[in-house]
């Protein structure tokens, strides 16, 4: 590795070769260690630097145009108002990078392959790029390669990323309020929980995309492509402020393991006819609420409570409720079409399973003329349970406990598998 006054002295001889002055000479260095090094106002440009280190260094106003920095680390460097045009930034770590107000038009951002010795063997290993919570406030994006990218957790806000490549990225949680996404191809990124209030989204491709728990708030999406989206539909009741913050915080608290926001607690709210369909609420507390009329589709509802709560004629097609807690909740005229009711799996401080798993509790909850077609029972507590005139065509009962449960004038001979009682 070279020593850090020859990487001085290289930075020195490039702005020569840069100002075509005698004795100037292009840099040229692998691996260079340049952390923590402070420079301002200076040009790096065309430079190669495949590899160089500048972890948490101060480039304020820094111009990188061209550069090789495949497989570069920025880790922690703060980078205000640097310019990296056209970039090739392959497999790089950027996380927690502050690049605030940044050219980083064109730049390549995609993973890099990178090749591994292991012993006498070679092997191709492919990084992606990483940049976690970064600070691109106000950064120029145009055109630039993200397909891969993780930016969970970044900071985007007024960022122009018009015409980007963004197939699958990952900005779950992140901030891109009031970006310019005009045309950035979002095809299978992963949006969930991310805010994009005020956005522009003309021309952009988010087809396939995880919309999940998105704010989006002001946003026209009638020019975007969303087909095939997850969660990306428009409520049939818009949420009221009140519960799109709560709504808002529990994403947070999702999607940062607990560490900020908090859990969505709703008990006795009214919720009627509200949608919540392809949010992840996972967690969520429903307790004695009305929910007569409400849509959960395609809703991840795992471990929520949901007990002594009216569900009348609510819509849950497709939703997932492993571990779900309803006792007691009425459920008539409810549609639970293609609905799992799973267990989830106990685990320790190390995540490994306790051998434990939390079944879906429905004791003395009123299925009466309920849509429970293709629904799927792995074992759920359903003691006291009244399916009376449900439509049960398709279900899985599997090895679930239907001793006590009322299935009169139920389609009982339409059931797929499972050990229904015989009544005398």
């Amino acid at each position: 590795m070279t020593e850090r006054a020859e990487l001085i002295n290289a930075i020195k001889l490039h702005q020569l070769y840069l100002n075509q002055k005698p004795g100037g000479q292009r840099m040229q260095v692998r691996n260079g260690n340049l952390s923590r090094i402070k420079m301002s106002k200076i040009s790096l440009q065309e430079a190669v630097l495949p590899g160089a280190n500048f972890i948490q260094a101060t480039a304020h106003n820094v111009c990188f145009d061209y550069c090789d920095l495949f497989g570069s680390n920025f880790v922690e460097a703060d980078l205000e108002g640097s310019s990296f045009l056209r970039a090739d930034l392959r497999g790089a770590n950027m996380a927690r990078a502050k690049l605030r107000n940044a050219n980083l038009t064109g730049i390549d951002l995609r993973a890099g392959i990178m090749v591994v010795i292991e012993g006498s063997q070679e092997r191709p290993v492919k990084r992606t790029t990483d940049m976690t919570n970064a600070d691109l406030e106000g950064a120029m994006m145009w055109g630039a390669n993200l397909s891969g990218t993780n930016m969970s957790g970044s900071r985007l806000a007024h960022t122009d990323m018009s015409d980007a490549n963004m197939f699958a990225v990952n900005l779950e949680g992140a901030d891109l309020t009031g970006c310019n996404l005009n045309g950035a191809k979002l095809r299978n990124a992963n949006l969930k929980g991310a805010k994009l209030k005020g956005c522009e989204l003309v021309g952009a491709d988010l087809s396939g995309a995880n919309l999940r728990n998105v704010d989006m708030t002001g946003v026209d999406l009638s020019q975007a492509n969303t087909s095939y989206s997850i969660g990306g539909g428009t409520p049939t009741a818009p949420l009221a402020d009140d519960i799109r913050d709560l709504v808002n915080g529990h994403s947070e608290w999702l999607a940062t393991g607990g560490k900020s926001g908090e859990p969505m607690i709703a008990i006795g709210r009214d919720l009627t006819g509200l949608d919540f369909s392809g949010l992840d609420l996972s967690g969520a507390c429903f307790d004695k609420c009305i929910l007569r009329g409400a849509l959960f589709v395609d809703t991840i509802l795992a471990m929520c409570s949901m007990r002594d709560a009216n569900m009348q004629k609510v819509r849950m097609n497709g939703a997932a409720l492993d571990g779900v807690r309803m006792t007691n909740s009425d459920c008539t005229e409810a549609v639970f079409q293609g609905v799992k009711f799973g267990g989830v799996d106990q685990r320790d401080k190390k995540g490994a399973k306790t051998g434990t798993v939390w079944r879906a509790d429905l004791t003395n909850t009123i299925f009466e003329q309920a849509d429970l077609r293709n629904s799927v029972f792995e074992e759920a507590q359903m003691k006291g349970a009244n399916l009376t005139k449900a439509n049960v065509a398709g279900v899985a009962f599997g090895d679930t406990d239907l001793s006590e449960v009322e299935l009169e004038g139920a389609n009982v001979g339409l059931v797929l598998n499972g050990n229904i009682p015989r009544r005398k």
